[in-house]
């Protein structure tokens, strides 16, 4: 996420109400005492956040703990019902493919998940889903949506849905059901979850490659915390690289044609980024073809290269994550540092 500049009073002060926020969160109830031994921050500011806080009905006032001489402390919780994220996304083309819808609590639990299989997609028919759920939980805030394409200032360059192509989505959206939208690259955002769920507070590198059946590879990768996007969203459009679609007259099955390709995508990886992780997921991957194709990277690099290999059966949970995530924190500080 985009650090923002603290170079206000106002904006300290909106610093720490997000501080003492995400750290109720973390620790699922505490008394003021607790917020200010975990945030440093002093029990007057913490007292003067919680009393703001209980008033919007962000946090609950749970109990009070047993006197231990003095006054009882307070003892606090996050409202989960606050609000509540949409995370969706569509995986297919034009023709045939789901659209898959995750609604998230304030406090980031699963409230329902749904698929829905589209033939002949449309701009209304992304719309429908999304009006379904407007129509049921009324508390959604922000929507998260991730595209298999670029996506640049809200607006849909290239995508394999190209019905989408050119519109301005983010917009769309945001004046349609008047909530926060946040919208992105389908590999960006399943690297982004990958990394939230397995590789938090890791500095170094970490890419997730996936192989999907009927359309090329993508790759997303997060470095110290933050997506890498490139300077024109275009990073990880791995299927660029020269060698992708010259492979065809060496190959046997189709297999093969996937080992190969991982084994140049990764060497790839390896000498521009150095990742000390990387996960990958799709059509004709498993377990066993990892350890080839780790086999395969030592005849290249020596072994203090090879980052660790993570096999994924399937990228739905970390794309979810990854939407939900990344909205969760954009529509924080839109609305902290924004409204």
């Amino acid at each position: 996420m985009t650090t923002i500049p603290i170079n206000t009073t106002r904006q300290m002060k909106q610093k720490n109400i997000m501080l003492v926020a995400s750290t109720l969160k973390s620790l699922s109830s505490a008394t003021k005492g607790d917020i200010s031994a975990q945030t440093g921050l002093s029990l007057a500011t913490c007292g003067t956040i919680l009393n703001e806080l209980c008033s919007k009905g962000e946090i609950i006032e749970e109990s009070i703990d047993e006197s231990r001489g003095g006054r009882p402390a307070k003892r606090y919780i996050y409202n989960s019902n606050y609000f509540s994220i949409l995370s969706i996304y569509i995986e297919g083309n034009d023709t045939s493919g789901v659209i898959s819808s995750s609604l998230r609590s304030a406090d980031g639990k699963t409230i329902v998940e749904y698929d829905k299989i589209y033939t002949d997609l449309t701009e209304d028919t992304l719309l429908a889903q999304i009006q379904e759920f407007a129509d049921k939980f009324s508390n959604i805030k922000a929507i998260g949506l991730g595209l298999p394409g670029v996506i640049v200032d809200g607006k849909i360059l290239t995508c394999d849905i190209t019905c989408l192509e050119g519109l301005a989505i983010t917009e769309l959206l945001s004046n349609r059901f008047g909530v926060f939208v946040q919208v992105g690259n389908d590999m960006n955002y399943t690297a982004f979850g990958f990394y939230r769920n397995h590789c938090r507070n890791i500095n170094e590198p970490i890419a997730y490659i996936f192989m999907p059946p009927r359309h090329c590879a993508g790759c997303g990768i997060v470095i110290s915390g933050k997506m890498l996007r490139g300077a024109s969203q275009f990073a990880g459009e791995v299927s660029k690289l020269p060698f992708y679609d010259n492979l065809g007259s060496k190959i046997n099955s189709h297999y093969e044609l996937v080992q190969q390709r991982l084994i140049y995508i990764t060497s790839s990886l390896i000498a521009m980024i150095n990742p000390v992780t990387i996960a990958i997921s799709g059509e004709h991957i498993s377990q066993n073809c990892i350890a080839e194709l780790s086999a395969q990277l030592l005849k290249k690099f020596d072994c203090k290269h090879i980052p660790r290999f993570v096999y994924r059966d399937d990228i739905k949970y970390d794309y979810h994550n990854g939407i939900s995530e990344y909205t969760l924190d954009a529509y924080n500080n839109f609305r902290v540092f924004e409204i």
